[in-house]
């Protein structure tokens, strides 16, 4: 539900508090104990299942991202970073099932350094 006087404005998140290890979640589970096999396989459900969400949450942030969450629109992969920087902004970009894996499995490994330009800030 969009309300009027929210239209166009960036929304920022109170930081979550630091925890053990990583998060996976999607709408019908959540893992603490997982490998990256797992992230593959929740993504490729995913790329097939409308509705579906896809987040992976670190245990602090890394290189300013606390978590990186992905979703389908009309065929198309968004992903989104969550970038902590004085509470947690939104940050998207539309991408190919490879470039959303590397994203995923590059964050999961602490590798993902993104290159800002290419994404925007999420507004509702």
């Amino acid at each position: 539900m969009k309300l009027p006087f929210k239209k166009k404005k960036e929304v920022v998140f109170k930081t979550v508090e630091p925890h053990q290890g990583f998060i996976l979640r999607n709408q019908e589970n959540e893992l603490t104990d997982f490998r990256d096999i797992d992230i593959e396989d929740y993504l490729a459900d995913m790329f097939v299942t409308p509705e579906q969400f896809v987040v992976l949450t670190a245990p602090k942030a890394q290189n300013k991202i606390r978590f990186v969450q992905a979703c389908t629109h009309d065929g198309e992969i968004e992903v989104e970073l969550g970038i902590e920087d004085g509470g947690t902004r939104l940050f998207y970009k539309m991408c190919s099932e490879e470039e959303c894996y590397r994203i995923f499995l590059d964050f999961y490994e602490n590798r993902l350094i993104p290159q800002m330009e290419e994404y925007k800030p999420v507004e509702f």
